[in-house]
C-alpha cells in the first residue's frame, strides 16, 4: 500500500488543531468556574461578616411633650420663732419638743413671766385707782356721763385686760381725763398688755416644730432664734427649667409624684417673670395638699408643656453628637441623617428630619461606619 504523504500530513495537523481548541475550552473552562466560585466565596465572606443590627421604622406624629423636673419639697407655710423677751422657758411636759404638731391658736412655748405679770397688774391698780379719784368731780361737772365711768370702775379687773375707756360726750370732759392723766394711763397699761403677750407663742396655722435651738427650762433673750414651725400639709417645689419652654407652662396644670407606690397630685401655681442671668432659667413653684408628703422629701416630676410638636421620639443613645443618627440603606449598608432635636427628654429625644419607614439602626455596634455592611436581625 502506498502512503499518500501529502493528505497524511493535512490530517495530522488537523488533529493537532483539534486537539488544541479543545485544550483551551477545557482551560478556559477550569478558569472561569475558579473565578466564578472564588467570587461566590467573596460574596459570602462578605455576608457572613456583616454586623447584625436591630432597626426601628420611623413614623412622625404629633407629640405631648413634658418637661422632666426634680428637686425637694418644703413646706409652703414655714416660720422662724424668735423671742421677743427674756425669761426661762416654762417646762410643759416637754410639748416644746422637735417633731410635736399643734393647731392653729394652740399655745406652743411659753416663758417665765411672773415678775412681769406684776408690773402689769401695778400698772392696772394705778389705772384703777386713777379712775375712782375722778368719779366725784365726773358725778358733779359730767352727769350725763357718770353711769358709764362708774360702770368701768365697778367692772375694772386687775387680772384681765383693760377695757376700752368711756367715750366722752363733750370737749370739756375730753380735756378733763387727758388732763388728769387717764387716758396717758390707759395707753401705758395696753402697751404692757402688749409686751406680755410676746411671753406666749402660738401656732399660727396648724403645723409641727422643727429645727429646735432650745428646750424647756432654757434662759432666752431678746432676738434669739428657738426654732421653725412648718405646715405638714402644703408644700412646694420649686424648680428651673429653660426660658425657652417657660412660655409653654400654664398656672393651675395639673402636676403628679409618686413615691412609696402613691401617686399625689398638685398645680403649678407661680411662674416667676424673671429670667436667671447666669443659667437662663426660670423658676416654677408647684404646690401640694397631702399629709403623707414630707418636707425636704426628693421628688421627681414632669410639668405638662402646652405645646405638640410633629417628630419621631427616640433612645438619646441613639443620638450621635446631638446632630445626626445611622440609619440602613436600601442596599443593606450604614447612611447618616441629619436630625434636629425638638426636646430632650431624662431618656429620649423627639427629633425631626427622618422621614416615615426610614430604618433607624438601633443597636450599638463599636465602630460603626458610613458605608458599613450590615444584615437587619427583626
Amino acid at each position: 500500500m502506498v502512503l499518500n504523504l501529502p493528505l497524511f500530513y493535512h490530517m495530522k495537523k488537523y488533529i493537532i488543531s483539534v486537539s488544541a481548541g479543545f485544550l483551551v475550552l477545557t482551560l478556559a473552562y477550569i478558569i472561569s468556574g475558579f473565578i466564578l466560585n472564588n467570587n461566590d466565596n467573596e460574596e459570602k465572606l462578605v455576608s457572613d461578616s456583616a454586623k447584625l443590627v436591630s432597626v426601628i421604622k420611623v413614623k412622625n406624629s404629633l407629640n405631648s411633650i413634658q418637661l422632666s423636673v426634680d428637686g425637694r419639697l418644703k413646706s409652703k407655710n414655714r416660720i422662724k420663732l424668735y423671742s421677743e423677751v427674756q425669761g426661762l422657758i416654762n417646762f410643759n411636759q416637754n410639748i416644746f419638743a422637735e417633731g410635736n404638731s399643734f393647731l392653729k391658736k394652740e399655745l406652743i412655748i411659753s416663758i417665765n413671766s411672773n415678775e412681769f405679770h406684776s408690773t402689769v397688774k401695778q400698772a392696772r391698780s394705778e389705772l384703777q385707782n386713777l379712775v375712782a379719784s375722778i368719779l366725784p368731780d365726773i358725778k358733779i361737772d359730767f352727769s350725763n356721763n357718770f353711769n358709764q365711768w362708774e360702770s368701768y370702775f365697778i367692772n375694772f379687773d386687775i387680772n384681765k385686760s383693760v377695757s376700752d375707756l368711756p367715750v366722752t360726750k363733750s370737749e370739756k370732759e375730753k380735756y378733763y381725763i387727758v388732763g388728769k392723766g387717764v387716758q396717758s394711763t390707759y395707753y401705758k397699761v395696753k402697751s404692757l398688755e402688749e409686751r406680755l403677750k410676746k411671753y406666749e407663742i402660738f401656732a399660727p396655722f396648724d403645723g409641727s416644730l422643727i429645727n429646735l435651738n432650745v428646750t424647756e427650762g432654757t434662759m432666752v433673750n431678746p432676738g434669739m432664734l428657738l426654732g421653725s414651725f412648718i405646715s405638714d400639709d402644703n408644700f412646694e417645689l420649686s424648680v428651673n427649667v429653660p426660658s425657652k419652654y417657660a412660655q409653654y407652662i400654664i398656672t393651675n396644670e395639673s402636676v403628679s409624684i409618686k413615691s412609696e407606690g402613691k401617686e399625689y397630685f398638685g398645680k403649678v401655681k407661680r411662674i416667676n417673670k424673671n429670667i436667671d442671668e447666669l443659667s437662663q432659667t426660670v423658676g416654677i413653684h408647684i404646690e401640694f395638699e397631702n399629709q403623707n408628703l414630707k418636707d425636704g422629701m426628693y421628688i421627681k416630676t414632669k410639668i405638662p408643656l402646652n405645646l405638640k410638636s410633629e417628630g419621631f421620639s427616640i433612645s438619646r443613645s441613639n443620638l450621635i453628637n446631638d446632630k445626626f443618627v445611622f440609619v440602613v440603606e436600601d442596599d443593606n449598608f450604614v447612611g447618616i441623617r441629619n436630625v434636629e432635636i425638638i426636646y430632650y427628654g431624662e431618656d429620649s429625644a423627639i427629633v425631626s428630619g427622618l422621614e416615615d419607614n426610614t430604618k433607624l439602626i438601633a443597636t450599638y455596634i463599636p465602630g460603626i461606619y458610613e458605608g458599613m455592611k450590615i444584615k437587619i436581625s427583626n
